[in-house]
């Protein structure tokens, strides 16, 4: 599972505290990627693309591509083969991933062995689509008042990071994503609000742009740039603006959702449009919402395909568990819908031997206090929930711990932290 980081200062050092962190990880990955890209044939275009996407950094982010630069000095990589890795050719792994090659269970720097996943495990990566299931509670809906927000990360078995970021002249964030990208799979700022990307729809050809910011790589954005939930709209058209926005994956969209001390917020989009909703606490439908990997405001429909079936089941099991905790939602509650299993191979927790393109690697819950930063916490479980202890991350502090702080969601958790 590793452990929790804290990185502080330029953009350059926090690469380099990455870079030395995570170079086995990193070695490996790009190892892995670079090994693909030259059996196919595709090394020209996988530098092209990193040409590319370094050039939509430079106008939106420049940051970035220092940190990149950091990382790969640190751990002895280019930092072209780093980019690469955030925004890899459409169908690089061959259709449906069939070609994939998983990340390994372990890596061994003295003998250089690495455990692969399926093998270990005795199965075979499948097919399967969507990705990741968020869902959040505020007001009346939980158990002591204070808004909160959970995320399964569903992706290709990638080594995961937590932790909390702090870039000079930019707001400080906790949070976690893929070992290799840029962006982030979870966050929590220290202006008092969390956010979460899914994938969105699949969408039509016009309304996609290629080799630009994921929709990870948009929350990240949001998180360095935006101190409350209205600045995030203004960013979405800033980022849509540029034609810098991508989305969930090749010819997808992006869905985010946002928590603050009183309202919630979720956003859809394609590259070229967005749209928002608000969800004040004013009735029941708008104290427990769930997202999954498929539009539902009908402005965006007109540019959607037809949703994949796990997404819509992953959508109504999810409505349906998290509208019967209305009133008594928490941290406990939120994880033990993380892990459930109903309906698999296409259920809210997916496991390797699900045989998909996905598994949860990862999964956060936070809370949001309007009257106590510390109570604004992250309980990332940086691995598969089901065998992942909890790790208590807070953007005021360094490393938080759950027995620092008090009140009823934590005395729930506690209850919970060692299944």
């Amino acid at each position: 599972m590793g452990i929790a980081v804290f990185t502080c200062g330029s953009a350059r050092e926090v690469g380099a505290l990455q870079g030395e962190w995570q170079r086995l990880y990193l070695r490996e990955r790009c190892g892995r990627t670079l090994l693909r890209a030259e059996l196919t044939g595709c090394t020209p275009d996988l530098r092209g693309r990193a040409e590319k996407f370094a050039d939509v950094l430079e106008r939106v982010a420049p940051h970035w591509l220092d940190e990149a630069r950091g990382q790969g000095a640190a751990c002895g990589l280019e930092t072209a083969d780093l980019l690469a890795l955030n925004c890899l050719p459409p169908a690089f792994w061959g259709e449906r991933g069939q070609a994939y090659i998983p990340a390994p269970l372990q890596v061994r720097e003295a003998t250089g062995e690495v455990i692969d996943v399926y093998d270990a495990q005795g199965v075979e990566a499948g097919e399967g689509g969507g990705d990741c299931t968020t869902f959040f509670a505020i007001g009346d809906a939980t158990l002591n008042g204070d808004p909160l927000l959970h995320k399964n990360r569903d992706e290709r078995d990638e080594a995961q990071w937590c932790g909390i970021k702090g870039i000079d002249g930019f707001a400080r964030w906790a949070g976690s994503g893929d070992i290799g990208n840029l962006g982030a799979g979870f966050v929590q700022t220290e202006h008092g609000w969390a956010g979460a990307n899914n994938t969105g729809s699949d969408v039509v050809t016009d309304e996609f742009v290629d080799c630009a910011l994921t929709d990870a790589h948009a929350l990240r954005y949001f998180a360095e740039n935006c101190e409350s939930l209205e600045n995030i709209l203004d960013s979405a058209n800033y980022l849509t603006a540029e034609r810098a926005l991508g989305g969930g994956g090749f010819l997808a969209g992006s869905i985010w959702v946002f928590v603050d001390a009183t309202r919630g917020l979720v956003l859809e989009a394609t590259s070229k449009r967005w749209t928002h909703r608000w969800f004040d606490g004013s009735c029941e439908e708008k104290t427990t919402v769930v997202r999954t990997n498929h539009f539902l405001c009908a402005e965006l429909l007109p540019y959607a395909r037809a949703p994949h079936p796990g997404s819509v089941h992953r959508y109504e099991r999810a409505h349906e568990l998290w509208k019967a905790q209305n009133g008594v939602a928490s941290i406990a509650g939120a994880a033990e819908l993380g892990r459930d299993r109903e309906g698999a191979p296409l259920a809210i927790a997916r496991n390797v031997e699900d045989r998909l393109n996905s598994v949860t690697v990862s999964a956060a819950t936070a809370t949001i206090s309007g009257y106590d930063p510390r109570r604004c916490q992250t309980h990332v479980r940086n691995g598969h929930p089901a065998y992942c202890p909890a790790v208590i991350l807070c953007p005021e502090d360094r490393v938080c711990d759950s027995d620092l702080l008090s009140g009823s969601h934590n005395a729930a958790w506690r209850t919970l932290r060692g299944l």
